[in-house]
């Protein structure tokens, strides 16, 4: 519980504190060990929800792909095996770090582009994979611990998927 100490003239005179009485006359409000902001667990659970949605988002358009590009086909499936399995494993680690933003990993996120979506191609897809590994890298970056190197990892994979895969 967050114990908040205010010190009015009247107090800090009648205990005769010397240092009080410029803090007073100040109006400073003393607290102690008090913080009113997300925990460090729910800034990590948050900075992950983008990189979820872009995982579905990569899986869905490979998926799509990979019947209208027969040359591609298992190049594509492979690349939306792993985006739903990249999705998977940050959608756990959400819910583990905070279950009240986990929940909100599947709300709808208002369209940015008044025009409906063109079908995905592989040129588009190459673009959405570098762009999702660029955002995953610079996640992993400000991240410590297991939630770092589950990024990471995924940033590689993502790279790995664009420069191989998709050769």
């Amino acid at each position: 519980m967050c114990r908040v100490t205010t010190l009015d003239r009247r107090t800090v005179l009648r205990g005769g504190l010397v240092a009080g009485v410029a803090v007073a006359g100040l109006g400073v409000v003393g607290v102690s060990g008090c913080s009113t902001g997300p925990s460090e667990e729910t800034v990590t659970a948050e900075r992950l929800v983008p990189l979820v949605r872009s995982a579905l988002a990569d899986e869905k358009s490979a998926r799509s792909l990979a019947t209208a590009e027969p040359g591609y086909t298992a190049a594509l499936t492979v690349v939306a095996d792993q985006r739903a399995e990249h999705g998977r494993a940050l959608r756990e680690e959400i819910i583990r770090l905070d279950q009240e933003v986990a929940a909100t990993v599947d709300e709808p996120q208002p369209s940015t582009s008044p025009a409906p979506a063109a079908p995905p191609t592989l040129v588009s897809l190459r673009a959405e994979l570098e762009r999702s590994s660029g955002e995953a890298r610079d996640v992993a970056i400000s991240l410590s611990g297991y939630p770092a190197g589950l990024v990471g990892s995924v940033a590689a994979a993502v790279t790995s998927m664009r420069e191989v895969q998709l050769a």
